[in-house]
């Protein structure tokens, strides 16, 4: 073990401009700093290059380093601009900001690296060639071997013909699909990173796919253990349980959103959200599905982010229906979806989570794969049905919403699984996992 000081410094580096991302580091710093020794000088300091939650986690009492380059900080798909097979949408801006997170480093000079799905300043202490340990934290068990063997339970909604199948076909398929024809699905190439990477001189590190990109000294996962029961997880991988945003204590519902969700004359309540990482399109799709139900009177609460499309576009779409508040606000997601029988969202993991949290219900739709395996995990205990990417249209949704409407089973199903997310607690277990490593590996100096 090495010797111990009073300075530690730890650096966390994620895509600040997704909620997912930007809120399971801030919970995870809080519970390293929750159990810190006492005797321990801890400073945590998040990387961003523009984030409109840069506010929160300088009000929860950690720093934040501005790297270049500076982005507007409205959104995953504003800023980085993905396609179809690539987090960041072109090898220039991979390069911009993998130069930023180098000079960073430089300067910081952390005693740990703690990086999300944005895996830039885990390539930046390669380049760098410096001995920093690394803690990748991801909601599921993204490793070569798992992904190849069955860790995704349908086939992906990228193979767009195949999706039109019945989902048992689809999941016969994907079970007789060798490992490797898995393994060349074109979103794990993530080339534009890679090449970032090859210009600014990583050298002897071989990148060839998403999984050499994340590779850690050790990775925690945050999610529910027993969704990989099946799976033989690595050794350095250690399943932590389930790690959403709890309520901000002090804040309560809006009496307008309370209103809509008190209605005693509404057959069913629904929150709509597709989060930092949804489309203009699937949310349009689904407020469509919402108002244009004939046989029921549906509320609902939507949620608009600016950077997913304007609260005008969304107040057009609405229209004159009632029992629909939109708001493009901050809202307090685990009241709400106490409040609510169904949730229709994109499969991020804290959205998924914050549903089953409360017990309740999701018609979803998966904007890549590994929110395809958050929402089918859901699927399979019973709670979901999710809707494949290329067959998301209002009428798909509205079926699944009155499926779940008319069918007990999916919230009995929910509310099991509530009870066993209750018994774990994800935030100081992802906590306890760091201080072992940090304790038998990470080098605190004065």
């Amino acid at each position: 073990m090495n010797k111990k000081y009073s300075f530690l410094r730890i650096v966390i580096s994620v895509a600040l401009q997704d909620a997912g991302e930007a809120t399971r580091s801030l919970e995870i710093a809080k519970g390293i700093r929750d159990i810190c020794p006492s005797k321990t000088n801890l400073e945590i300091v998040f990387l961003s290059h523009g984030s409109m939650f840069e506010e929160k986690i300088l009000r929860n009492g950690f720093g934040i380093y501005k790297c270049e380059p500076k982005l507007e900080g409205t959104g995953f798909h504003a800023d980085l601009k993905p396609n179809t097979n690539n987090f960041v949408g072109n090898k220039e801006l991979a390069i911009e900001l993998l130069k930023g997170e180098i000079e960073a480093l430089k300067e910081l000079e952390a005693n740990l690296i703690i990086h999300g799905f944005g895996p830039f300043a885990s390539i930046a202490r390669r380049i760098l060639d410096i001995s920093i340990p690394s803690i990748c934290f991801l909601p599921i068990p993204f490793q070569e071997d798992v992904f190849g063997s069955s860790l995704m339970k349908d086939v992906p909604d990228q193979l767009k013909l195949l999706s039109y199948l019945p989902v048992a076909l689809r999941r016969t398929l994907m079970r007789l699909m060798p490992k490797a024809l898995k393994l060349k699905a074109p979103i794990l190439k993530q080339n534009n990173i890679i090449k970032a990477a090859e210009f600014c001189g990583v050298g002897n590190a071989k990148l060839k796919n998403i999984f050499d990109l994340l590779e850690a000294d050790l990775t925690i996962v945050n999610d529910f253990g027993e969704f990989y029961n099946e799976q033989k997880i690595p050794d350095n991988f250690k399943i932590v349980g389930p790690l959403y945003s709890p309520n901000e204590m002090n804040i309560d519902v809006d009496p307008l959103i309370k209103k809509v969700l008190q209605d005693d004359k509404s057959d069913l309540k629904i929150f709509c959200t597709m989060g930092s990482s949804g489309t203009k399109k699937q949310l349009l799709e689904a407020i469509k599905a919402i108002i244009s139900v004939k046989d029921n009177k549906w509320n609902a609460i939507i949620l608009a982010p600016p950077a997913v499309c304007s609260l005008s576009e969304v107040l057009d779409c609405v229209g004159n229906s009632k029992g629909i508040y939109v708001t493009d606000r901050f809202v307090q997601a685990s009241l709400i979806n106490s409040m609510v029988d169904v949730v229709v969202c994109h499969g991020g993991q804290g959205t998924v989570q914050t549903a089953i949290a409360n017990g309740t219900p999701i018609v979803g739709v998966a904007m890549q794969p590994e929110q395809q395996i958050n929402l089918d995990n859901i699927v399979i205990n019973g709670c979901a049905i999710r809707i494949p990417i290329t067959r998301w249209r209002a009428s798909n949704i509205q079926d699944a919403i009155k499926a779940i409407q008319n069918n007990s089973f999916y919230k009995k199903n929910a509310d099991k699984l509530k009870q066993k997310f209750q018994d774990i607690d994800g935030k100081r277990n992802s906590a306890k996992v760091i201080w072992n490593f940090i304790n038998g590996k990470v080098l605190i100096e004065k």
